[in-house]
């Protein structure tokens, strides 16, 4: 490696999760230190609210670290996965399975982001397909190393991430996934329902077009000419049929409605674990379950907030946003995607 990379060993690197992925930068890939306790304490891993375990990090070209990282042979291992299509319980979910010596839970790694918002970055995909699978082939065996061989790592994606669903998971043949989704009524109220969040649907649609528009259903789609409602409409059509496509190809993912993760958390729960590898004694998920996780908000955890508060809120957003949610099943309607279900027999 070179001079500086060489004050990051390499061993390290590569095998340790101490350094982690923060951003690809324009000549590099920028890593943070990291340690068991700062991961479960980072609730997302994007430059502004990552926890590092100290504040200096590195920078390292990334042309010479790809090479290292090829001569060296790294092994991908498995990893689990909650891919979700955003605003559906999915930092819930992740944090109710972080387990401190069981499992290391990676929420939103940047770097995974940014090569899922590059796999969308047009029709045909990728700018330039070979970088891009390098950049995915390090990033995979980089977010798969962890603290102990008996650990399972759990990585909670984000958008992006759901148009590169095949070539993350051809990484390593045992990876596995949990699809967690929201029907159409309560992602377009959960997604509008402050003016952030309707110019996250707009800009998040922007930066997907190319994606969107591979996706056969929605190939004459231009989400520049929709309304947000509508925007966020076709955001929620284009992750749930990526979805099902995925699941249709891989025995190894399942998928989740969130109505059943709010409902019944302590059997999800112990599904996902299942579903994953996880051995955990029902007492402890039981603890998890009857904790302050689940009389917090997931996002902001000085907020009280519980399953009652949440449908109260969502019942208040039923008149606030009945305009959005016509336009958003108008749309649905004119585009022929009427039935959305996830397939019999797939949930988790």
């Amino acid at each position: 490696m070179n001079e500086t990379a060489s004050a990051l060993d390499p061993d390290t690197l590569f095998r340790r999760p101490d350094a982690c992925p923060l951003e690809f930068s324009q000549d590099g890939l920028d890593l943070v230190p990291m340690s068991r306790e700062t991961y479960q304490q980072s609730l997302f891993m994007d430059r502004g609210r990552i926890i590092p375990a100290a504040r200096r990090g590195w920078r390292l070209p990334l042309p010479g670290l790809l090479d290292e990282f090829e001569r060296r042979r790294v092994a991908q291992h498995p990893i689990n996965f909650i891919f979700h299509i955003a605003h559906c319980g999915s930092t819930l979910l992740a944090r109710a399975m972080d387990v401190p010596a069981r499992t290391l839970v990676l929420r939103e790694p940047f770097p995974l982001r940014q090569l899922g918002a590059e796999a969308a970055a047009t029709r045909s995909g990728p700018r330039d397909p070979a970088i891009w699978r390098r950049c995915l082939a390090l990033t995979g065996a980089l977010m798969g190393r962890r603290y102990a061989r008996e650990e399972a790592v759990i990585v909670k994606a984000n958008v992006p991430v759901n148009f590169m669903l095949g070539p993350l998971l051809d990484l390593h043949s045992e990876s596995r996934g949990v699809l967690l989704y929201a029907g159409l009524e309560r992602y377009v109220l959960s997604i509008l329902k402050t003016p952030m969040h309707r110019r996250w649907v707009d800009n998040v649609s922007a930066q997907l077009t190319g994606g969107i528009k591979a996706t056969p259903e929605l190939a004459t789609e231009d989400p520049a000419s929709l309304t947000t409602a509508e925007r966020a409409a076709c955001l929620w059509a284009v992750q749930m049929l990526r979805f099902r496509a995925a699941l249709a190809e891989r025995q190894t993912l399942c998928s989740l409605d969130c109505e059943v993760l709010f409902a019944n958390p302590a059997e999800t729960l112990r599904r996902c674990f299942d579903h994953f590898g996880v051995a955990l004694p029902a007492a402890d998920i039981e603890a998890i379950v009857g904790g302050e996780l689940f009389r917090r908000h997931a996002k902001d955890p000085r907020r009280a907030y519980d399953r009652a508060q949440r449908e109260q809120d969502l019942e208040q957003l039923r008149t606030d946003l009945a305009a959005d949610l016509d336009q958003a099943r108008s749309w649905i309607e004119r585009a022929g995607l009427g039935d959305l279900a996830m397939p019999t027999g797939s949930a988790v």
